[in-house]
């Protein structure tokens, strides 16, 4: 008896060629990939681009502890789904006009606080992009500017985008893990909170270090 749950999956329908290779990663994924998305992927895994990032400690120890450090779609995987996250994380950020209009302030104070370190940008081409983790519908995430600062400057975007907003099991409200973007938000921004979110940063400086 065929399993017919198995026999509609995106995998098995791109296997029958009933789905095509963009369909089917947009649908498993959830992102609107299209030529120019792959072609950038293209580059990164290309083995003549001398400027493709390896993987990061990190991805390389997951791959290590699964067994797959010599198998190169394993590798590849890992490699695509960064750079999945990546462009997303591009996607969504705001540029320095953007925040401007966001905090209703000028460009030129965006510019003095990302110089101070209290909001966060990436570069990306030629662009400054600030990551929209960091605002509320009408500003900036409360007490933000006192975690930011403690942020290493070489840290990749989407490392700092998960500290920030992946739940950190020291930092729990109603008995559950929350984000530094959460406890902040929802913090009376007591010296204690603050402290307590400053050190799920210096705790993950060590552990890169």
């Amino acid at each position: 008896m065929i399993d017919e749950a198995a026999d509609a999956s995106t995998e098995a329908r791109y296997l029958r060629g009933d789905l095509g290779f963009e369909d089917a990663l947009r649908e498993v994924t959830g992102t609107d990939v299209g030529r120019e998305f792959f072609a950038q992927i293209l580059h990164s895994l290309s083995d003549r681009n001398p400027a493709a990032p390896p993987l990061s400690d990190h991805d390389a120890t997951l791959l290590d502890q699964a067994g797959f450090v010599e198998d190169p779609a394993a590798a590849a995987t890992v490699r695509v789904g960064r750079d999945i996250r990546m462009q997303e994380l591009i996607r969504n950020s705001l540029s320095i006009a953007e925040a401007a209009d966001r905090l209703g302030v000028t460009a030129a104070r965006i510019r003095q606080r990302l110089g101070d370190g209290t909001l966060w940008a990436f570069t990306s081409g030629r662009n400054r992009l600030l990551p929209p983790a960091q605002f509320t519908d009408t500003g900036v995430v409360p007490h933000l500017d006192q975690v930011v600062p403690l942020l290493a400057k070489d840290l990749h975007p989407l490392t700092v985008q998960a500290l920030l907003t992946l739940p950190q099991p020291s930092l729990t409200v109603e008995g559950q893990p929350a984000s530094i973007v959460a406890w902040l938000s929802g913090s009376a921004g007591t010296a204690a909170d603050i402290e307590q979110a400053r050190g799920v940063i210096t705790a993950a400086e060590w552990e890169s270090a």
